[in-house]
């Protein structure tokens, strides 16, 4: 087993010291969950969602707890981290309420006397999750698999591993008959062990396309169902028919929005001339007035001041901030840099940090191209006063999986949530979410005599 340490962001210090698990305890871990399967999956709708029910008022009821836990493990602002548990909450009551109708068995023509399809549940499923929304992250997955009849193996960063922590006492402490979710904190040699394990039936993964990769490849080598949301360089597009002050306010809040580490935050706003130099300048104005936490660790401030260096080499000229503070955090200002030329290597570049990058364009047309031209395609947007046009130029002309007009890229239990390209693949929440994990069986019945 190997050692490591969770650090308080904003001052470089310990905050705990943890083991990771052994292959020997997280095997039993595993055979543990697929015993508790056999149960869970007997219970009627009614009885989990009682337990999906339980479990949005334990989040609450630990809401400042966990806020707490989130705000000294990776520097989230205390606001932030409940709003993050009550969104967790929120998302258990959803399922809770609209799984049954969700996975009603559905009748169907076929060539016998009788058929349907049942949405079964597959089993144990192991679910690898970020540092950055730790409880988002985890919750938003796992609700709707529980309410399939799932059971969930996690393992979270290493990072948050204290916030992991919290959460799995909660699922110990939620039924007293067998445990939903089962923390598992270990190294990447044994994840990778679990993946490949018999009774594993599933992987979801939260995090970099390069862990993406990685994960799916040993997912694909034993035949596992997977599910990746990976990065994203979401790309907003500000026409010169928009509400300028409008389209500022909802760039600058989805550009820092969690300081900035979010896979679907806004990163590259692309802007038409016309209108370029009053979007720039709102644009700042908005990015100066919100309040931001330090990075997560000092690693990524020293990762989000090489990429500056980066862009500025490409052409950029930063308008706001650009330069960390000499302390022992790991803060970094709101950043804004402008590229009066676009560079084709800025859009293959995931900035996870408060720096926003401003590129003008002709018109709409160059503006979809250079959008379109990232490896990435997890969310993003368009202003304009035309909303029919709007409408269709994110529906038929963004290469992303979730697009919207007017306003920014919202996460929302009501609506699936995932990526194309290299953001990944699958989906989570809404209808489409819940059906990821569930064998989509065919019943048919022949003539009784």
């Amino acid at each position: 087993m190997s050692s490591f340490s969770t650090y308080n962001p904003a001052t470089g210090e310990v905050v705990k010291k943890f083991e990771h698990l052994s292959w020997e305890k997280s095997e039993h871990a595993i055979f543990s969950a697929h015993q508790d399967f056999q149960i869970w999956r007997k219970k009627s709708f009614a009885e989990r969602s009682k337990v999906l029910v339980d479990l949005a008022v334990s989040l609450r009821a630990h809401k400042d707890r966990l806020a707490e836990q989130m705000h000294l493990e990776m520097g989230k602002l205390l606001e932030e981290g409940r709003a993050e548990v009550e969104k967790c909450a929120v998302t258990c009551e959803y399922f809770a309420k609209e799984a049954p109708g969700f996975l009603a068995n559905q009748k169907s023509s076929s060539p016998y006397n009788d058929a349907e399809v049942s949405f079964q549940p597959l089993g144990v499923i192991f679910c690898i999750m970020p540092w950055n929304f730790p409880l988002w992250q985890t919750i938003r997955f796992a609700a709707p698999a529980l309410m399939a009849g799932n059971v969930v193996v996690l393992k979270h960063a290493d990072l948050t591993a204290g916030t992991a922590e919290m959460l799995g006492k909660i699922f110990a402490d939620l039924t007293s008959d067998l445990q939903l979710l089962r923390n598992c904190q270990v190294d990447h040699e044994v994840a990778e062990k679990i993946i490949g394990h018999s009774l594993v039936r599933g992987v979801t993964f939260t995090g970099s396309t390069a862990g993406g990769r990685s994960v799916a490849t040993t997912a694909a080598k034993n035949l596992k169902k997977i599910v990746l949301e990976l990065g994203g360089s979401d790309a907003y597009l500000i026409l010169e028919d928009a509400d300028i002050a409008m389209a500022a306010k909802a760039c600058a809040k989805t550009r820092l929005q969690n300081c900035g580490q979010s896979c679907v935050a806004g990163k590259r706003f692309i802007v038409v001339e016309k209108v370029a130099t009053e979007f720039i300048r709102l644009y700042v104005d908005e990015m100066k007035k919100t309040e931001i936490a330090p990075l997560a660790s000092k690693k990524f401030q020293e990762q989000i001041i090489t990429q500056v260096e980066k862009l500025k080499n490409w052409g950029g000229k930063v308008v706001l901030g650009g330069t960390a503070p000499r302390n022992d955090g790991a803060f970094y200002p709101p950043t804004v840099l402008v590229f009066e030329k676009n560079h084709p290597d800025l859009h293959k570049e995931e900035v996870f940090g408060p720096v926003g990058s401003v590129i003008i364009v002709k018109n709409a047309a160059e503006a979809v191209e250079v959008a379109n031209s990232s490896p990435y395609g997890l969310g993003g947007g368009v202003f304009t006063r035309d909303l029919q046009k709007g409408k269709a130029l994110v529906e038929k002309e963004l290469e992303a999986g979730f697009v919207v007009v007017n306003d920014y890229v919202k996460s929302d239990p009501r609506v699936p949530f995932g990526g194309v390209k290299e953001s990944g693949y699958g989906r989570e929440l809404g209808h489409f979410g819940i059906l990821e994990f569930v064998n989509i069986k065919t019943v048919g019945v022949g003539a009784s005599s």
